[in-house]
């Protein structure tokens, strides 16, 4: 953690951190929200028949790689990067 000349944390760190911890959970409120519907239009179209439509069911493996994606972008987004 950055600190100043005086061992405290800097109004910078703490502002950043508290953008972060709302955009969190914006992200993940967002992602609540649309997944489910997601998935259910995708439940739609596998009854409908098409190929590959099983892909695209609650449990397929489109949703599991989008789940996976965001889990990735979050920890790297949080782990920051080497300059």
């Amino acid at each position: 953690m950055k600190m100043n000349k005086f061992g405290k944390l800097g109004v910078g760190v703490l502002q950043t951190a508290i953008l972060a911890i709302i955009l969190l959970t914006v992200l993940f409120t967002l992602y609540s929200d649309l997944i489910p519907e997601a998935q259910t239009a995708g439940d739609e179209l596998n009854a409908s028949g098409v190929p590959l439509g099983s892909f695209f069911t609650g449990g397929g493996i489109v949703f599991l790689i989008i789940m996976a994606a965001l889990l990735i972008l979050v920890i790297k987004s949080f782990m920051g990067g080497r300059k």
